[in-house]
């Protein structure tokens, strides 16, 4: 990745881009994000804080990484940036990334830097756990990844709907408690087979219990029922599924500490 001045950086308004730059006292190269409000106003000429939100969606064959930031708890001033694994520098910007103590957000208008918040990185964990995952990913084009994006955002935005869309699902989530269904409450058709498999989470709806595929080695010498997780009913049958030791097997590729990459708009309750 080039390295970049921040007064360098021009950004159209309610753009947001990240940026490797070289931090004048100790001319260490980090990786940093450059956003522009939408309304360019002095109430927002000072960065106080920055919320940050990570996830990774599985659109088509490719897998789309997201970074999100929210300015001073604005709802207006939210920023998607976008991350392609499989770009010449991706790799390398990654493993930064899952390295890299803080994170320098620069707040710009059309001529500056207006502000500049030096924060931790809260991102860390989330890149090292991408790391293992999309090392073993099939590869895809530029022009693919930007496709993917296109196309993900023209159905998922506007950005305050995205924000609320990227969410973690936690290891083995438990079952609403006052909410008891059976696949016979599901609005569509799940596959006898794997209805002894259907469980209803409180934060991803209708699901069908499944091992990822990429963790399909660990099962041959465990307890299956270690490794199952919950994937919306959508996900399940639109990816595939087959059968190891008697339990669904699904290619829907997990993150350590994140959970299924499935799409959010797979999500019914």
């Amino acid at each position: 990745m080039e390295i970049h001045s921040s007064e360098d950086i021009r950004l159209f308004p309610g753009q947001g881009i990240k940026a490797l730059y070289r931090d004048m006292n100790d001319n260490f190269q980090s990786i940093g994000f450059f956003a522009r409000p939408i309304e360019d106003s002095t109430d927002v000429s000072f960065l106080k804080d920055v919320l940050q939100r990570g996830g990774l969606v599985q659109f088509n064959r490719v897998l789309l990484v997201l970074t999100m930031l929210k300015l001073n708890n604005n709802d207006k001033d939210i920023f998607d940036i976008w991350w392609n694994y499989h770009a010449p520098d991706g790799p390398a910007l990654f493993e930064k990334m899952s390295k890299q103590e803080y994170l320098k957000v620069h707040l710009c208008d059309e001529r500056t830097t207006l502000s500049v918040l030096r924060t931790t990185n809260g991102f860390r964990k989330f890149f090292a756990s991408l790391l293992r995952v999309l090392d073993r990913s099939g590869s895809w084009t530029e022009i693919e990844f930007e496709r993917a994006v296109a196309k993900f955002c023209a159905e998922n935005h506007p950005k305050k709907s995205l924000w609320s869309m990227v969410r973690r699902s936690f290891l083995n989530p438990e079952i609403e408690t006052n909410r008891q269904l059976n696949p016979e409450d599901y609005p569509g058709f799940i596959p006898y087979d794997l209805r002894a498999f259907y469980v209803y989470t409180p934060d991803m709806g209708h699901c069908i219990n499944v091992i990822p595929s990429n963790l399909e080695i660990e099962v041959q010498t465990a307890d299956p029922q270690q490794f199952l997780l919950a994937a919306p009913v959508r996900s399940v049958l639109r990816c595939g599924f087959r059968w190891l030791r008697g339990f669904p097997v699904a290619p829907i590729p997990f993150i350590p500490g994140h959970g299924l990459a499935t799409p959010p708009e797979d999500i019914e309750f």
